[in-house]
């Protein structure tokens, strides 16, 4: 546990760092808006959710570990736990928005000649506000179980504010897991996954077809903008498209370059940009797969306590006993799989600097000037 206040500093510091990196860059395709509203929604989860660990912490080792007993102003229940249920509306969002973000992505490489009238940067922004709306009101039910009230104490003779969880048998958090842990995480997972299988196999044939014809336009050997995931993949993807028209002239200016000495041919100028165009691919590939199994993997353990408690109702901290709620049998297990998936969703949710940084030519070139600027 102590373990997530630094991440959560990395985290936001990495996500504002994307936000101005981004913005300089110049927020007008659909690419870089997609990229700026990730990290926003990632931003807000991270901000939410600080006060959580932060007071769960420091009750732990203050409280629990030296023994100190503490005067609350306010119930620390009422610090930590209102912002931690509303952090999941960002963090549920940023995962709508990756998927969006791979859709596209696959959308480059699969249809590059529409792609752009498609995924406009006005209608990402319109969908992004859907999937705001959209886990807002998956959420409601879980939100009408929450309360801040004041209560009055008898042993202090005075009203405070205290958090309290309305039981309603369960019912809202049965609700809970299964439309946004388990259906929205596994469609968003095999999505992720789907788009992942058809840019990789889309790619390949574009390798095979230029493999044939022996050479590469040009201009692809250029293609490096605003992302290096996207607009190489789209660059790719748009010679496949063009490429069984200008066969017959490419190879034709295959021969023309090609030398001989000796009786042998030597590689020419269009075979070492075929290469690096290789390299490129790779490198889409590489990015694509990371952001993929990033993903998988941060998922992963909210689905699997989620779905375990479906399956077994002790699977949880409190369980119903009669009209009470006591400890479950289960309750370290759980703490221990509840830590593991949250520490895991903070990764997910500071991580993203990372991959720009390494696949991301103008991000990279525009963080390496901001930084001489200062």
């Amino acid at each position: 546990m102590v373990f997530f206040i630094p991440l959560l500093l990395f985290g936001i510091t990495a996500n504002i760092l994307n936000i101005i990196v981004f913005t300089k860059t110049g927020a007008r395709d659909n690419v870089t808006v997609s990229f700026i509203a990730l990290s926003v929604s990632d931003m807000f989860y991270l901000s939410f959710i600080s006060p959580f660990f932060i007071v769960i912490t420091f009750h732990y080792y203050v409280e629990v570990k030296l023994g100190i007993k503490l005067n609350w102003l306010i119930d620390k229940d009422v610090l930590a736990h209102p912002s931690y249920w509303y952090s999941f509306v960002f963090y549920e969002t940023s995962i709508l928005i990756t998927v969006y973000i791979s859709v596209v992505r696959c959308a480059c490489v699969a249809i590059p000649f529409t792609v752009k009238n498609i995924f406009t940067s006005r209608r990402a922004i319109v969908t992004f506000i859907t999937f705001f709306i959209s886990v807002v009101l998956l959420r409601i039910p879980v939100f009408m179980t929450k309360r801040i009230i004041h209560e009055f104490d008898p042993i202090t003779n005075t009203s405070q504010l205290v958090f309290r969880e309305l039981y309603d048998g369960g019912m809202a958090e049965r609700l809970y897991d299964i439309m946004n842990r388990n259906i929205l995480n596994w469609t968003s997972i095999a999505l992720v996954i789907a788009c992942l299988v058809v840019m990789v196999t889309k790619l390949r044939a574009s390798v095979r077809f230029r493999s044939s014809v022996g050479a590469t336009h040009p201009a692809e050997t250029h293609a490096d903008t605003r992302d290096g995931d996207l607009n190489n993949a789209q660059a790719i993807s748009s010679e496949q498209g063009a490429g069984k028209q200008a066969s017959e002239s490419e190879s034709s200016r295959q021969t023309s370059q090609t030398k001989t000495f000796k009786g042998k041919k030597l590689p020419s100028l269009e075979k070492e940009k075929q290469q690096v165009l290789s390299s490129k691919e790779a490198q889409v590939v590489r990015a694509v797969v990371l952001v993929a199994a990033v993903f998988v993997t941060c998922q992963t353990p909210f689905m699997a306590y989620t779905l375990a408690r479906r399956f077994e109702s002790q699977f949880d901290n409190e369980v119903a006993d009669g009209k009470f709620l006591k400890w479950s049998k289960y309750l370290w297990l759980f703490s221990l799989i509840s830590n593991i998936a949250s520490f895991f969703a903070l990764i997910n949710a500071s991580v993203n600097i990372v991959i720009h940084y390494n696949f991301n030519s103008r991000y990279r070139e525009t963080m390496k000037t901001l930084w001489k600027h200062h």
